[in-house]
Parts: structure tokens; sequence; C-alpha cells
């Protein structure tokens, strides 16, 4: 890492004069200079799939399909009900108690 002092200037393109890489750009440049704090270690990885693949080879085998909503939604119907099982109210956002 490496630190530059700069003004409280929040606009980067006028700041810097080049080009604003995107985040996959930005990404790939920190994966070549080494960067480890953005990314998992292996044996964190390795703990992840010990714990998911039990849950995704039950999933395959009883062929349970993810509850589909809209795009934009608060949800699918089946999170309101999973919720009300234990008398919670899933997404309610209108503020009223």
């Amino acid at each position: 890492m490496r630190l530059d002092r700069s003004d409280l200037n929040l606009l980067y393109s006028t700041r810097y004069s080049k080009e604003i890489p995107d985040a996959y750009e930005w990404l790939m440049l920190d994966a070549i200079e080494g960067e480890r704090r953005l990314f998992i270690r292996s044996d964190e990885l390795d703990a992840s799939w010990s714990t998911f693949t039990p849950l995704l080879k039950e999933l395959e085998a009883k062929k349970i399909a993810p509850d589909l909503y809209l795009y934009g939604s608060r949800g699918s119907v089946g999170a309101h009900y999973l919720a009300a099982n234990y008398n919670v109210r899933w997404g309610d956002l209108t503020g009223d108690n």
C-alpha cells in the first residue's frame, strides 16, 4: 500500500488524470500486486466448502428449488411465512408498530 498526500477533492477524475479503472480491473491489479487483505485464505475457503457442500448436496438430492421473488420486492412469500412462525414481521418497513 502506498499513501498519497491529497487535497480534500472528492472528484477522483479531477484529482487524478488517469482513466478510472472499473471494479474488475482494480480487483485484477490488487491480485497481481499480492494484496491479500481483499481475498480469503485457502483454509477459509476449505471451511466454507465443508460447511456448504452437504447442504448443496441435500438440496440437489431432494430437488428443492429456491423461492423466487420479483426484483425490487421485499422477498418471497415463503420468507414471510417463515418469519411469522417465529413472530417476526419480515420486511415491514412502514414504521408502524
